[in-house]
């Protein structure tokens, strides 16, 4: 009995070491340039009939990154980086349909190009065009719409923010 105790105490005492020196070669500090402290994010541009659209991604964005801490938000004159955004598109299409051939659901799909500049040394780090999307009822009001929208600005907040902080 006492040689199972002594072999349960290496057992225990290896896996520690392995775990400790295991996760010894991970970092959560993102792969963002250690110059860039801070990011502004204006008011988003939109080129869509969505009125009211392009401040709520601006200001989802906003919230995102301060809940991130990665960087600290200022306004343009103070930040390292900034996140200039442009919504291109909001379609608005059927998701699922019944046998009988009905739209049980709608998806929302919220298209945007970012830009992503180093203020710093002047150069422009990433561009792409994102596009997320939320699901609705059919048949569903207003408020419904809109529940859809808020899901696909917080898929986009996400994946903008992943973009920015690791650099993938």
């Amino acid at each position: 009995m006492r040689q199972l105790g002594k072999w349960t105490r290496v057992l225990a005492l290896t896996l520690l070491l392995l775990q400790v020196t295991g996760c010894g070669i991970y970092s959560f500090s993102g792969a963002a340039p250690s110059h860039i402290k801070s990011i502004a994010v204006p008011p988003f541009d939109n080129q869509t009939a969505e009125f009211g659209l392009a401040q709520d991604l601006a200001d989802a964005l906003i919230e995102e990154f301060v809940d991130d801490n990665t960087f600290k938000v200022y306004d343009l004159r103070q930040s390292d980086s900034v996140l200039y955004g442009t919504i291109v598109r909001v379609n608005d299409a059927p998701n699922t349909i019944t046998a009988s051939e009905a739209v049980e659901e709608y998806k929302v799909t919220i298209t945007v190009r970012i830009r992503y500049e180093d203020l710093v040394k002047g150069k422009v780090v990433w561009e792409e065009t994102i596009s997320a999307f939320g699901i609705f009822p059919a048949g569903g009001g207003l408020a419904e719409r809109e529940a859809g929208v808020e899901e696909a600005t917080k898929k986009l907040t996400e994946d903008i923010l992943n973009k920015t902080v690791s650099g993938w």
